[in-house]
């Protein structure tokens, strides 16, 4: 009985990334073609502390969805190569979250990314990468 409701829990995990990543997951290699992964990044943790981080890509929980692009609510892509920083980040902690996004070309939007993309993947020791909340961040700033 245990097996069975661990595999329905994993189950439910597993279709509330897809559901919440569709955009994401469609994306094409020519649709990717040109864009930068392996970002590097400050982060500014809730509790004040910062730390330089390398961003692998974004997802849920249960794994990463894409290496180049977040989606919004909107169904629009967040390309990351093209991020400045991202500010006034929302605390919530289930579903989109939403925040300030300054852009290298000088835009500034507010944007609700999907539940599906609020996971950062960033490169952790030894080569296995760490997760990072969204809700757990209060900046972070990308290098020109």
């Amino acid at each position: 009985m245990k097996i069975r409701s661990f595999a329905s829990r994993i189950a439910a995990i597993a279709s509330v990334c897809l559901v919440g990543s569709a955009g994401a997951s469609s994306i094409t290699a020519q649709d990717s073609e040109g864009h930068e992964s392996s970002l590097r990044a400050t982060v500014t943790m809730a509790d004040g502390t910062s730390r330089a981080i390398t961003l692998q890509g974004v997802g849920c929980t249960a794994g990463i969805c894409s290496r180049v692009r977040a989606t919004d609510v909107k169904a629009d892509s967040v390309w990351l190569d093209g991020l400045a920083s991202v500010r006034e980040i929302s605390h919530e902690t289930e579903g989109p979250i939403k925040a300030l996004f300054t852009f290298k070309d000088g835009s500034v939007r507010r944007i609700s990314i999907v539940a599906g993309n609020r996971v950062l993947y960033v490169q952790g020791r030894f080569g296995r990468p760490q997760k990072l909340d969204l809700a757990s961040l209060t900046k972070i700033d990308f290098p020109n």
